[in-house]
């Protein structure tokens, strides 16, 4: 119980308990210590965090075009309007940075301004209590407050809106204690009421500029407001107890007039992200909500005015905050740490020394409780500390080499004046590295900085035309929206693939859609330029192939996959294990190496069967292949695509066989781009030097070197023999069947090309390992591990087998293959194709294609 809290004198004693050198020690390293924790999200001297860039890319318009593109529209200038943007922050931006010249402007000024709101509230924490300590531990736990971390760690108003914050509530609570009989509540019941305007008007003005100055940098002017009322609330707290009904009339003429302003509209956007229970200790801080909460249970108790208002602000804050979580983050939990100080001060500490004095800490003759003490005061010390500096490392958002490698290759080869489809978290990343546009960021932001603000239901009606496009299954839908916000390129991140509402929209066609140029891919990051009018048109409907031989059998089940303009699998899922997803997944509608095979089957069946619609249909998939090839010959595969090496040479080897002018030029566009992707002793994965960060897998380096050494052998003498030498005594390279599998196949291939002896010698031990990992009935004993295998993995095997000369096994395998039901499989294109084309190696085309019709 803490007697003290209601007592008129509590403000007047305890002042000086720590000397004032000590008292700067402490402080002094508070702030410098927050200075650095606020330096760590850029510590590669990159951007961090979304709206970083959109900053920095606003004050750099104002540097190159002047002062003359901010709006002069005052509900924009002043962020009265909903999608208002004050322009204060950005000016001081402009100004220093042009003083300077140099980008340390934007990554100095948030962490300054962050240590002068610490020092702020530092200096209004001793005007609310009087006590040092209770000031420093107040101060101690504000400085590391998540959320403020993060806040003021990169540049965003939101770092000059927090001073701004504190710096107003200081003068407020100055004024305050000008108040005569300001300490007690009671005194202002009724008329008493009205001594709220009987203080020291001095500190109401400096409030008011500060306030007014406050109006052109950032919305959080609002939340400021809103407190004050809280406060103004406070102070009639006792008028409510003695006259409720009268009071409430009042609130309610207050609540129809603010109505009629319509604040609901603005209120209507702070909702934007779900907050969860994980939220409040994750941003608000751990101890700052255990302490600060403790406080306002004994805070709602007290006779001081200032004392109850921080409990109901904490706690109002944090109620609303688990609707809309800009008031939880950093708002409510300024109160919280200013209450939490108070609490680690007169409670905690305290309570602590009883402990330590009540018990024997000792060692033999040695008294540890001072060690004790420091230890335990060291840990709730540190406790704050640590978790802002894990959130400054961790929470802020910085982009990926791919990502940047991106928008780099957009600054350089598309238009400036360009606009941009994505949504909105890349955006921001987007428009702030490019100076492009966008079609959402650029309404909800740019739009009432530059003009004229959008209203709340315009911009809600451009969010949801944007998930339109990218969630409609209809193309039409999408072009004609594409074409109503004249988009040129649509920009794909990789989070944009797990994102519910364009996991089965637009992602699924632009790789197949004519209307979609494939501009730049990096495995993390996809560029698409969009074309109203393409030169190749879609050639319709599936092809209506009718009969009962061999043929026509084959036509029709490859024809269940025809998505209007090419073929693709029925797979649907990304798995982020990038391995797991090379092997098992299929959300990657760009089946260039399917396509590939089923255009040169085609032409092999409109020569035996004189059939001239499926002659036609494999002259149009090679001008679709041409017209999908990007211009450095790569195809993309997997998801997030990317343009590497297996993908392109599994595109150009069912080609190679053509003898048509497309299916040449393709194959000299891919080879050009794989014989730069080979290297004297090594395959590159991708172009990047080092792989895609997503490949780092020894398994994806091997399966590359073994298969396109096997598909085009030329040179590749010291890459296979680098795969042998890492091969296992008893056969394998791991321990995974569908990983041997792929290594294998690619041997058998280059066997077959070369006649290499040693490599059969390394297909012989490979199979030998599969054979004992296959259980009587021919399934592999991992199969489901970590996903139940394709027939394509067993089509693999059987190959592997007759090369290897192991013909039981190889008729055990295609038993069970026989037995398998393709439509369950997990990608049932991909494995009648490979099952074919294994098969064609072995038999001939003839042969494979009445073999393989029997799985249909």
């Amino acid at each position: 119980m803490i007697k003290d809290l209601s007592s008129p004198s509590n403000n007047k004693t305890d002042i000086k308990i720590i000397p004032s050198s000590i008292e700067k020690i402490y402080l002094g390293l508070i702030l410098i210590t927050a200075f650095f924790v606020r330096l760590i999200p850029s510590r590669n001297l990159s951007f961090a965090g979304n709206d970083a860039y959109l900053h920095h890319d606003i004050v750099m318009r104002m540097v190159e075009e002047g002062f003359g593109i901010i709006s002069n529209d005052p509900r924009s200038l002043t962020g009265l309007a909903s999608y208002g943007y004050p322009p204060l922050y950005h000016i001081i931006g402009t100004v220093l940075y042009q003083i300077f010249q140099t980008d340390l402007v934007f990554f100095l000024l948030p962490p300054v301004l962050g240590v002068l709101s610490i020092g702020v509230l530092y200096k209004l924490a001793q005007e609310i209590f009087n006590n040092q300590k209770a000031a420093l531990l107040s101060t101690l736990l504000f400085a590391f407050i998540p959320s403020f971390v993060t806040r003021t760690s990169v540049f965003i108003p939101e770092s000059l809106g927090i001073l701004l914050s504190v710096g107003i509530l200081f003068l407020v609570v100055k004024y305050i204690k000008s108040i005569p009989g300001y300490h007690n509540l009671d005194n202002f019941a009724l008329k008493g009421f009205l001594k709220i305007f009987k203080g020291d008007y001095r500190y109401l003005i400096g409030a008011g500029i500060l306030g007014i100055f406050y109006l052109f940098n950032h919305r959080g002017w609002v939340f400021l407001v809103i407190v004050l009322f809280i406060l103004i609330f406070t102070f009639a707290l006792p008028s409510f107890k003695k006259k409720p009904v009268e009071c409430m009339g009042i609130s309610l003429l207050i609540l129809i007039m603010l109505y009629v302003l319509d604040v609901a509209s603005y209120f209507a956007r702070l909702q934007i992200v779900p907050v969860s229970v994980l939220g409040f200790p994750k941003w608000v801080g751990l101890l700052q909500l255990i302490f600060g909460l403790y406080g306002s249970y004994v805070f709602i108790k007290s006779k001081n005015p200032l004392y109850r208002f921080l409990a109901i602000w904490g706690l109002l804050f944090l109620l609303i905050g688990s609707y809309s979580f800009r008031f939880r983050d950093p708002y409510s939990a300024i109160a919280l740490a200013l209450m939490g100080g108070y609490v680690f001060s007169k409670i905690i500490l305290p309570e602590l020394n009883k402990v330590i004095e009540k018990y024997n800490f000792s060692l033999g003759k040695r008294n540890l409780k001072e060690g004790f003490r420091f230890l335990f005061i060291f840990i709730l010390v540190i406790t704050p500390v640590a978790q802002g500096a894990f959130s400054a490392y961790s929470f802020v958002v910085q982009p990926s080499p791919e990502e940047i490698e991106s928008f780099e290759w957009i600054k350089d080869n598309t238009p400036v004046d360009a606009i941009f489809l994505t949504l909105r978290d890349e955006a921001y990343l987007l428009i702030g590295n490019t100076n492009r546009r966008d079609v959402l960021l650029w309404k909800v932001v740019y739009q009432g900085f530059m003009g004229e603000a959008p209203s709340v239901a315009e911009t809600i009606n451009t969010q949801n035309e944007v998930n339109i496009i990218f969630g409609t299954s209809l193309p039409g839908e999408a072009y004609f929206l594409l074409e109503k916000y004249n988009v040129d390129y649509i920009f794909v991140g990789r989070n944009m693939y797990n994102a519910p509402g364009s996991k089965y929209g637009l992602l699924n066609y632009l790789p197949s859609d004519t209307h979609f140029k494939t501009s730049y891919i990096t495995g993390d990051a996809s560029v698409y330029e969009y074309v109203s009018n393409p030169s190749l048109e879609s050639p319709g409907k599936a092809l209506n192939i009718t009969g009962d031989n061999d043929y026509s059998r084959t036509v029709q089940f490859i024809e269940k996959f025809w998505n209007g303009y090419s073929y693709s699998d029925a797979g649907g899922n990304y798995y982020r294990n990038p391995v797991i997803d090379l092997e098992f997944g299929g959300s990657f509608k760009g089946n260039y190496p399917l396509n590939a095979q089923i255009s040169n089957l085609f032409n092999f069946i409109s020569i035996e069967s004189s059939n001239q619609e499926v002659s036609d249909r494999s002259t149009y998939l090679l001008k679709w292949l041409e017209y999908k090839q990007m211009p450095g010959g790569a195809f993309p595969s997997e998801t997030p695509p990317g343009e590497y090496t297996l993908g392109t040479m599994e595109t150009i080897f069912p080609l190679m066989e053509m003898e048509t002018s497309e299916s040449q030029k393709i194959t000299e566009n891919g080879l050009k781009f794989v014989n730069k992707q080979t290297g004297a002793n090594n395959i590159k994965i991708s172009p990047s030097d080092d792989g895609p960060g997503i490949f780092e897998d020894n398994y994806i380096q091997l399966k590359t070197n073994a298969l396109v050494s096997g598909m085009y052998p030329d040179n590749k003498e010291a890459i296979v023999q680098g795969v042998l030498e890492l091969q296992e005594s008893d056969g394998s390279w791991s321990s995974f069947s569908y990983q041997n599998i792929g290594i294998l196949k690619g041997l058998c291939l280059y066997y077959e090309s070369t006649g290499d002896e040693s490599v059969l010698d390394s297909i012989k031990k490979g199979s030998l390992w599969l054979k004992d990992h296959q259980d009587a009935s021919g399934s592999f004993e991992d199969d489901g591990i970590p996903q139940p295998y394709g027939m394509n993995h067993y089509a693999d095997a059987f190959y592997i087998y007759i090369v290897a000369g192991d013909e039981n096994s190889a008729q055990l395998t295609l038993e069970y293959i026989n037995k398998l039901n393709l439509s369950e499989d997990i990608n049932p294109l991909k494995s009648y194709l490979t099952f074919y084309s294994n098969l064609s190696l072995i038999y001939g085309e003839k042969s494979a294609l009445e073999m393989a019709s029997q799985v249909i």
